[in-house]
């Protein structure tokens, strides 16, 4: 049934919409009567052309007993043979092909058989051309594939689904001097010294793999060969394919590695599953990295140059990229619906490499970084379970549900059950389902063989069910009691009530610290402490233990003692935090000394800048500039972004000087966003001067955009648009765009903005959209009817539909609220009127007394006048 015919509580709606929009449709995987077992291609590339010419080797079992047709996806393939050898021989099998799939029909006797099509493609996705142009000169000679979500099918025959795991071994000729990398080993190069000469290149990769995680880069790269991981008695090789003449930030970028294949092989009890790892840096990729097996891609900005390496990692990415090795590739979600086990282990684990390198203040760090990402996505687009079949196109699900959420989850798992059940859990699920495919309950069922512990409730409210907690939290503390109350506000019609545990943290003024917890389930609760003295402070949630929104009401002074004695960084920064909305010279005098402390952790730091840059105020403002030269570089953006919050000409100069003379881009890049925020005319030109700054991945002209944006002067215009055309780098076209809709609503600029729909990225597409979403005019929403009709991406198509709805809701409120105000009037003319008839009535009456009693006069006079 239609999602338009009937809601359905998988998918319930946020704040702005539900996720699945009218018309969607469950998904369910398509059979596998015939599975592959093997997949042999033998390639050869035109690169000038973006053409190539394929022989594909299928190697099928038989699983249906009366299945009589092989499908395989295949998108516009030309120059299209079949050849079936059977036991029993070779033949030509009868076929069928619409240019979508290819559909070949094998006999009722064949138990198995080897398939061998021959064909020609010029794939428009799934395996991407690079060229040079007259615009992007320096752009290289390249050739990359990203076959996820099922995009495989634009440039071999394949069954395009995650459910399907097969050997794999590639051979392709590319032109002399071209490196070809491909998954598992390479088992063949042939180099010949002849220019004339094409060079050939082999590989294999006996370990299953399903077609989204099918490699092909070819290019020319500097080879980088780090040490080797040592898991158990291995050694496994690491290599780094970047671009020429970048070897030397390699280390910078990809050194830790090695370090973390030895870690996650020993959390996992699970050795890392393949021969070696590569990762290899292309240009233009359309994602930051994707985990093919045994050899990632990267995009361009994962290279740090020594400026960027100040405050900018690339440790995250690397991490996240290959714990897939483990999750996604070892073992592969059934389908799209459970793909979080995938992303979200993957997106945990950037977490838990942290943790193992930089300590616990980091991990909780970036668990909340996440949390708010999360929280941000619930809030302003929509809220789904983290497990749902409503979807139009598998990429629909890839957003922070499925990453941040599922990385939470796993998080709290290990939070209830300990470090030991869970990695027990973990490890049981790897090892019973190897190289095969899993769905969410198979996670569940491991952890619960590891635990003894019942965990249906949790799944059933974190994975299959939509939303989080909003807990409003009041601490008072009277006559000896500590009373900790909890209410759960969020609404319960679609999101459950959460069961989660209270935990607090309770110093006294002796300065002993004690922890204690409640579990959680109902609307209304409270945890009460007898304690014969009143507490120094008692902080909430210390371990983040709840996902969810948590609104704290406690006594100022206990903030304090809380923000300078809180046993861990989290603890403090949490006060710091909550100070903001308060006000008074002892708060802000609490908050300057957080941040004025050299030894204090950067994290504290940064939130006490953000508290002041709220709380504002002279005061405020002199501490923060205090620290605008601060050592750290972290400091420095938060430092410099709060004075954002305050106007006036000597913020500005100050914020100019870090923009222009500060080591670090991203210390540049929030003093160009300041100087917008401040909203002074005398921004404007060093604004316009920052366009042209060079930076890692254009942060700073992306920043200085942001920030012509702020100031709001129409007058920008000309010079935002000039840099949303085709040859200024994809990051700060993508800024520009959003920015020119903030600066103008002018035909002209929809008119280029429009233009920007045809252009190939899909990424920049979506900000084209977002933008004359921003606009809002009718005219805008013409704009996106009509490019609806035409787009093929379905990410741009959600993008579309989302902002649709966004501008049609925002219309009827509008029109509600002239409604509203016209039925206002009314009743004010209806008002009006009757007191109006009333006065004139009044009047009348009046006037008509004043004529009787004149009459009575004049009468009486004439009657003593007779």
């Amino acid at each position: 049934m239609h999602f338009s015919e009937r809601h359905h509580s998988c998918c319930a709606g946020g704040q702005k919409g539900p996720f699945a929009l009218p018309g969607t449709e469950r998904q369910y995987e398509r059979a596998r009567p015939f599975p592959i077992r093997k997949l042999a291609l033998d390639l050869k590339l035109d690169l000038e052309k973006g053409q190539l010419r394929g022989r594909a080797v299928i190697d099928f079992e038989r699983a249906s007993p009366d299945g009589t047709e092989l499908v395989l996806d295949a998108i516009n393939f030309e120059k299209l043979s079949c050849q079936l050898k059977l036991p029993s021989g070779a033949i030509k099998p009868a076929y069928s092909y619409d240019g979508d799939q290819l559909v070949i029909s094998i006999p009722l006797k064949a138990k198995a058989g080897q398939l061998i099509i021959r064909y020609s493609a010029t794939p428009e996705r799934g395996l991407y051309f690079l060229r040079p142009d007259k615009e992007v000169p320096d752009r290289p000679l390249q050739v990359w594939s990203q076959c996820q979500d099922e995009d495989a099918r634009h440039w071999f025959p394949c069954h395009d689904k995650p459910h399907v795991k097969m050997g794999f071994s590639l051979t392709v000729e590319v032109p002399h001097g071209f490196t070809a990398i491909s998954n598992g080993e390479p088992v063949q190069q042939s180099v010949p010294a002849s220019k004339k000469q094409n060079w050939k290149f082999a590989y294999d990769m006996p370990g299953p793999l399903p077609s989204y995680l099918v490699t092909l880069v070819v290019g020319k790269f500097d080879r980088v060969e780090d040490r080797p991981a040592i898991v158990g008695d291995r050694e496994i090789p690491v290599h780094y394919f970047v671009p020429e003449g970048r070897a030397k930030d390699s280390q910078r970028s990809f050194g830790e590695t090695p370090n973390m294949i030895e870690l996650f092989s020993q959390l996992t009890g699970t050795p890392y599953p393949w021969s070696r790892y590569s990762q290899v840096v292309v240009s233009d990729f359309v994602f930051g990295g994707m985990e093919n097996t045994s050899c990632t891609t990267m995009y361009e900005h994962v290279m740090l140059d020594e400026k960027a390496g100040l405050d900018i990692s690339s440790h995250d990415l690397v991490a996240h990229e290959l714990a897939h090795q483990w999750f996604g590739d070892l073992v592969t979600c059934r389908d799209w619906s459970h793909a979080w086990l995938n992303e979200g282990f993957a997106t945990y684990f950037e977490h838990l490499e942290k943790e193992n390198r930089l300590g616990r203040a980091e991990y909780l760090h970036g668990v909340e970084t996440d949390l708010n990402s999360y929280l941000n996505e619930a809030s302003s687009r929509y809220q789904r379970p983290i497990v749902c079949r409503y979807y139009a196109e598998p990429l629909d699900l890839f957003d922070r549900h499925l990453y941040e959420k599922g990385g939470l989850l796993l998080h709290m798992l290990r939070s209830e059950l300990g470090d030991s059940v869970f990695w027990e859990g973990v490890r049981g699920y790897l090892a019973e389902h190897r190289d095969g495919i899993v769905e969410t309950r198979d996670l569940r069922a491991a952890l619960e063989n590891a635990s003894g512990t019942s965990l249906e409730r949790f799944f059933d409210s974190w994975a299959y069910h939509p939303g989080h907690p909003k807990v409003k939290v009041k601490v008072r503390y009277s006559r000896g009691q500590l009373v900790v109350s909890v209410h759960q506000s969020q609404k319960t019609n679609e999101v459950p009530l959460f069961d989660f545990p209270l935990e607090i943290e309770i110093r006294t003024e002796g300065g002993k610290i004690r922890r204690v917890e409640k579990q959680v389930s109902d609307s209304h609760d409270s945890l009460i402490v007898m304690l014969r003295d009143r507490p120094s402070y008692v902080a909430v949630d210390p371990e983040l233990r709840m996902v969810g929104k948590i609104s704290l009401d406690a006594p100022s002074d206990m903030l304090h003692s809380q923000l300078k004695h809180g046993s861990s960084e989290r603890v403090r920064a949490t006060a710091a935090r909550a100070l903001a909305s308060r006000r008074g010279p002892s708060t802000i005098a609490a908050l300057g000394t957080a941040l004025s402390r050299k030894k204090e952790h950067w994290i504290v730091r940064t939130a006490a800048a953000a508290a002041l840059g709220d709380i504002r105020g002279d005061e405020s403002v002199r501490l923060l500039r205090a620290e605008l030269t601060a050592k750290d570089p972290k400091v420095r953006v938060a430092v410099t972004a709060a004075i954002g919050e305050f106007r006036g000409t000597d913020n500005v100069a100050r914020l100019t000087q870090r923009a222009n003379k500060d080591d670090s881009y991203l210390v540049a890049a929030a003093a160009a966003r300041a100087l917008g925020a401040s909203k002074h005319e005398s921004a404007k030109k060093p604004l316009l001067s920052l366009l042209k700054k060079d930076s890692w991945a254009s942060v700073v002209a992306s920043g200085a955009l942001a920030g012509l944006a702020s100031l709001d002067d129409d007058q920008s215009i000309d010079a935002v648009l000039k840099l949303t055309q085709y040859g200024t780098p994809s990051r700060a076209r993508r800024s520009a765009i959003m920015a020119a809709s903030q600066l103008s609503d002018s035909p002209k600029t929809r008119k280029a903005l429009t233009a920007l729909l045809d252009e190939p990225d899909p990424h920049l597409r979506i900000s084209v959209v977002q933008a004359l979403g921003r606009m809002g005019d009718p005219k805008s929403r013409r704009v996106l009817v009509s490019h609806l009709r035409r787009e093929q991406d379905g990410r741009v198509i959600r993008r579309i539909r989302e902002t649709l709805r966004t501008m049609r809701d925002s219309q009827s409120a509008e029109a509600k609220r002239l409604q509203d105000e016209l039925t206002g009037v009314k009743k004010e003319v209806v008002e009006l009127s009757t007191r109006l008839a009333k006065l004139e009535a009044r009047s009348t009456k009046s006037r008509s007394k004043t004529k009787t009693k004149t009459k009575t006069k004049t009468d009486s006079k004439r009657a003593s006048k007779s």
